[in-house]
């Protein structure tokens, strides 16, 4: 993207009165130099324009573009034990796409792009920061791929150990409480006395104490390291903004704010319901206004998954069918170019990904023969497949195996190994 200067917006400048500059000679000494006057004007109309394109390229604007990446063969990214590894014909495709932050300059240029997607910055980060959002998608593709390891295996018949052990923060809301004790990528493993090993546990830990009230935290980094701890004390949610930019806040109780509390019920897009402490009325909060399960993961042999700087979360479900290949006697893909895209959960679940417009188009680039998608991102797949791809929807592991044995792959289980 950083070969976008801006070159191709500007058009050659031709002077419309080219033939005057003739007259000089006639009109004598005393004539007006109008070729030189035309020229002096086109001179500054062209240092306008550079200045113009010059500011535009160096000013960022709030929105990003999604555009096609590439589809690329996720076995050269695994690592295992050679002596549990096959050779296989066939290939799995991990897809990824481009996320551009864009300029001034881009904005039309990635317009008149049939292939890109623009979104505002609150629609690609929310309420994160860069260095938050960009955390964030190392700590996805590191979930993907600890659930890819645990899937994978675990399908060819492996005993997989798999024990839940804390929170993992995965935004903080601006100026709460916990923004300023904690940082995205650090799990939470206990609040007071009591240890928490999921967000469930981690809500229900917290649903105990009164606004204001210090509570304190024990965390440790993600994915492992000593643990810390910090008294904090439980905010309140406040309705922020007014009309359409109303939204939810965890702000600090001492904070005096000219914003109402906000009294939470349990219906759609309500963040807590009214617990039996704070029946119908404000509810506590600390500001951790997304968290994952953190587990602890222990495999009978080490598994090497490198995303070659590939953030994000939707390579789960190629990883797991590319590692799946890696270690099968039998060909999983029997011997065609697979293509798979979808978040993974160690359950085998598969989640829906974003930007599946341009993850199809790179896909048919390629020379695919199978696309599996998740569900939800199956109709939008196929408007972009054209004919010769063919697109599956999937939502689990199993369903993803059973779509590539109609054509003729084979999973051979490895129990007791």
């Amino acid at each position: 993207m950083s070969s976008h200067d801006g070159k191709s917006l500007e058009t050659p400048a031709t002077s419309p009165g080219t033939a005057r500059f003739d007259e000089t000679s006639v009109l004598g000494d005393e004539a007006p130099p109008r070729g030189r006057r035309g020229w002096k004007a086109l001179t500054a109309i062209g240092l306008v324009l550079a200045v113009a394109i010059i500011v535009s390229s160096l000013v960022s604007v709030p929105y990003y573009a999604i555009t096609p990446g590439s589809a690329q063969s996720v076995l050269p990214m695994i690592g295992v034990p050679a002596s549990r590894a096959h050779s296989h014909t066939g290939l799995v495709d991990l897809v990824d796409v481009e996320v551009t932050p864009m300029r001034l300059i881009d904005l039309l240029y990635f317009k008149l792009d049939p292939n890109a997607s623009i979104y505002s910055s609150q629609e690609i980060q929310g309420p994160e920061t860069n260095a938050q959002y960009a955390t964030e998608g190392v700590l996805d593709m590191a979930d993907a791929q600890q659930a890819a390891s645990v899937v994978a295996l675990t399908q060819l018949g492996y005993v997989v150990r798999v024990t839940p052990n804390g929170s993992l923060v995965y935004a903080l809301d601006p100026g709460s409480p916990a923004e300023a004790a904690l940082q995205v990528g650090e799990v939470i493993i206990g609040v007071g006395a009591k240890k928490v090993d999921s967000p469930v546990t981690l809500s229900a830990a917290l649903s105990a104490y009164r606004i204001g009230q210090a509570v304190t935290l024990r965390f440790r980094p993600y994915p492992s390291g000593p643990a810390t701890q910090v008294t904090i004390h439980m905010g309140v949610w406040r309705w922020q903004g007014t009309g359409a930019n109303q939204q939810l806040a965890c702000v600090p109780a001492s904070v005096r704010s000219p914003y109402p509390i906000a009294e939470l019920y349990d219906d759609d897009g309500v963040l807590y319901a009214p617990s039996k402490q704070h029946p119908g009325q404000a509810v506590p909060c600390i500001g951790v206004i997304d968290a994952e399960p953190s587990y602890a993961v222990r495999l009978p042999f080490p598994v090497n998954l490198n995303s070659e700087g590939i953030a994000g979360p939707s390579a789960g479900l190629a990883f797991t069918l590319g590692l799946m290949q890696k270690l099968d006697p039998a060909n999983l893909t029997a011997g065609l170019k697979v293509a798979a895209t979808g978040t993974m959960s160690v359950t085998g679940a598969v989640g829906a990904i974003g930007g599946i417009e341009q993850k199809t188009i790179a896909v048919r680039a390629a020379g695919v023969s199978i696309f599996l998608v998740p569900q939800a991102n199956y109709a939008t797949a196929k408007q972009y497949a054209g004919s010769k791809l063919q697109v599956f929807a999937i939502s689990s592991i199993s369903q993803a195996l059973a779509v590539l044995e109609r054509f003729g792959g084979k999973v051979v289980k490895v129990a007791g190994s």
